[in-house]
């Protein structure tokens, strides 16, 4: 929507007035423009860490707790990496932290978790490869800029571990903010049916950067589509697993990859025939004729990710009518979502299932094998499935420079804001954004607020290692 300004007005006063739209869209716009006297959006810029923060590191103890055991020093090994890696694993002490920040309680399907690695490439259901969030552990119906705050925050932080200076990172983090505002903006004025087909092809990306004429940028982005070709289920054969006399077996590479042979441990094989089944029910008839035509060959436990690490993530290796045609399959732990204490509990009683409804509303387009299953005996532990791999890729953050990080950030926040457009009402979002600097230029000061707040329970963590409060396991 194209505004006109009142420079009378104070800055976060400032009247905004849609040029053309719908007489519903401008009376939505008008219902957000009236939020900012409640929450002005300068107020965003606002992190001061209250008394009664709970300490980051009882936090992550208390995370602890509901996981492996073994596995614990892992993910604190992986969080001491760097204030980036730590930032990765540390959703539920933000999530604290940003139910304490102003909140309009504008409502959409949040991710939870939506820092600048939890985006990139994948294939669509058609296999065209998209760009998109791609991580849905936490996501549950929340007010939207909790989402965009950690998205921006993570921006400022991957700035800071990149060594770029101050007013760099903020320029990147402004630029992610000022993507989601005008992208907002843009979805408000479409037909909602428009908005719920739109996504993000790297097809698309390839061509703009060409037309750009930018020949290095085309050249990286080249590759990140090639590379994610090749994550393929057969890729994943090759990488993964060895062909014994039994067949292809999961190849052992502890702790990172355990494998627990099939058919050899009476009360798994129940345990994984009945998840298995659970699963085949979450999924639509066509989807379970494809599985169908695929044989169970072997299942392994498999480290994964950062903030993951700790809950429990299986692969299972299926194998078709020949050596070229496997499919691989991943089990992950579902646990409540870092939001739910703030946000309240999600409607779905299944943690696997809140991450499929969420991921399915969120995403542009979906993996086809998404679905959940419960787990049996004593505790009845929480899963959801999907594909292990199928041209996954991602964006090498670490070597970004400047101008780089600001066109990834403005790209994320892009496609966050097509993410929330989906069941949010964007009119009314676009309304309480405007399209002036304000909300921008404060998103960017929390998110150097808080990157600062991030460095310090980075040290806090540090500190417990060194006092042996915990046991960390680095490396792997």
């Amino acid at each position: 929507m194209k505004m006109a300004k009142d420079k009378t007005k104070k800055k976060d006063q400032q009247v905004e007035e849609p040029t053309s739209s719908s007489p519903i869209t401008e009376a939505k716009y008008e219902a957000g423009k009236e939020l900012r006297k409640d929450v002005p959006r300068s107020a965003h810029a606002e992190w001061t860490a209250p008394a009664d923060r709970p300490d980051p590191v009882a936090t992550l103890e208390a995370q602890a707790a509901q996981r492996v055991p073994e596995l614990v020093p892992i993910r604190y090994g992986r969080m001491l990496v760097s204030p980036g890696t730590f930032y990765r694993g540390g959703a539920g002490i933000m999530a604290w932290d940003l139910a304490h920040t102003p909140t309009t309680n504008m409502r959409v399907q949040c991710c939870g978790d939506a820092h600048l690695l939890n985006f990139g490439t994948y294939a669509a259901p058609d296999r065209s490869l998209v760009f998109d969030l791609n991580d849905f552990d936490e996501t549950l119906p929340a007010s939207f800029e909790w989402d965009l705050k950690r998205l921006v925050a993570s921006i400022t932080i991957s700035a800071r571990d990149n060594g770029l200076k101050a007013s760099e990172a903020r320029d990147a983090a402004q630029a992610t903010a000022a993507r989601y505002q005008a992208r907002m903006d843009e979805l408000a004025e479409l037909p909602f049916l428009q908005v719920w087909y739109e996504r993000i092809d790297m097809s698309n990306i390839l061509g703009a950067v060409d037309e750009s004429g930018d020949k290095e940028a085309a050249k990286r982005i080249g590759k990140i589509a090639s590379k994610a070709e090749t994550k393929t289920n057969l890729g994943a054969l090759d990488r993964f697993a060895e062909k014994t006399d039994d067949g292809f077996k999961i190849k052992a590479d502890p702790p990172v990859v355990v494998p627990i042979p099939l058919g050899m441990v009476k009360e798994l094989d129940k345990l994984v025939d009945k998840a298995f089944s659970d699963y085949l029910e979450t999924l639509e008839p066509d989807r379970r004729i494809v599985i169908s035509r695929y044989r169970r060959a072997d299942f392994a436990r498999k480290v994964v990710g950062v903030g993951s690490v700790g809950t429990q993530a299986f692969m299972m290796l299926l194998m078709g009518d020949s050596d070229q045609d496997p499919l691989f399959l991943q089990f992950k732990e579902a646990q409540q979502s870092v939001l739910a204490p703030y946000a309240g509990k999600s409607e779905y009683k299944q943690e696997g299932e809140r991450v499929v409804r969420g991921q399915r509303i969120m995403q542009s387009a979906s993996d086809p094998f998404l679905g959940w299953a419960t787990g049996s005996g004593g505790a009845k532990k929480h899963y959801y499935l999907r594909q292990l791999r199928d041209m996954k890729g991602s964006a090498d953050t670490s070597k970004m420079d400047a101008v780089r990080l600001a066109r990834y950030g403005a790209l994320c926040g892009g496609a966050l804001a097509h993410a929330h457009a989906r069941s949010g009402d964007a009119a009314m979002i676009a309304g309480y954004l405007g399209s002036g600097p304000t909300f921008a230029e404060s998103l960017a000061a929390f998110g150097d607020a808080y990157a600062d707040q991030n460095e310090l329970d980075f040290e806090a963590l540090k500190e417990a290692e060194k006092s042996g409060r915990i046991k960390v396991e680095s490396g792997v």
